[in-house]
């Protein structure tokens, strides 16, 4: 996916971006992002997704970025916290789980798959979390 195409309000090929979801709360953090940024970007508003997008390099340097982030995220406990997808002109669901993420976007995907996504993920976690309240409160 580009993250433009992903995220921005006019969207691309008549797919709306993330930002012109009202539901959503989307925010772009530009090119050249640090894992760190976005890891305190992400805990700031609250994230529910935190997604990457990577342009393929001569040195496998998106490889370690993306690497990178997935191990920031284990190393803080937080990796059931937030939901991570990657994306980029390489990039496909296969290569992204085995890299630990949720998901991973390619060339042909459009806001609503992602949006889609996201959504489902987000409405099983609340899901899992009312029924683990409900089983606790019973044992009481």
């Amino acid at each position: 996916m580009g993250i433009d195409v992903i995220m921005n309000m006019k969207g691309y090929n008549s797919h709306k971006g993330l930002e012109s979801y009202h539901e959503i709360d989307a925010y772009n953090l530009g090119a050249q992002v640090s894992c760190e940024e976005l890891l305190v970007k992400a805990h700031e508003v609250s994230a529910d997704a935190i997604l990457i997008s990577q342009v393929v390099t001569q040195k496998s340097i998106h490889l370690q970025n993306l690497t990178r982030m997935v191990e920031i995220v284990e190393l803080e406990g937080l990796r059931e916290r937030f939901l991570l997808i990657a994306g980029g002109p390489r990039i496909n669901y296969e290569l992204a789980k085995e890299l630990g993420y949720d998901a991973g976007f390619g060339p042909g995907t459009y806001a609503e798959d992602v949006a889609s996504f996201i959504l489902d993920r987000v409405l099983a976690r609340t899901s899992n979390d009312q029924v683990d309240l409900q089983s606790n409160s019973r044992k009481e």
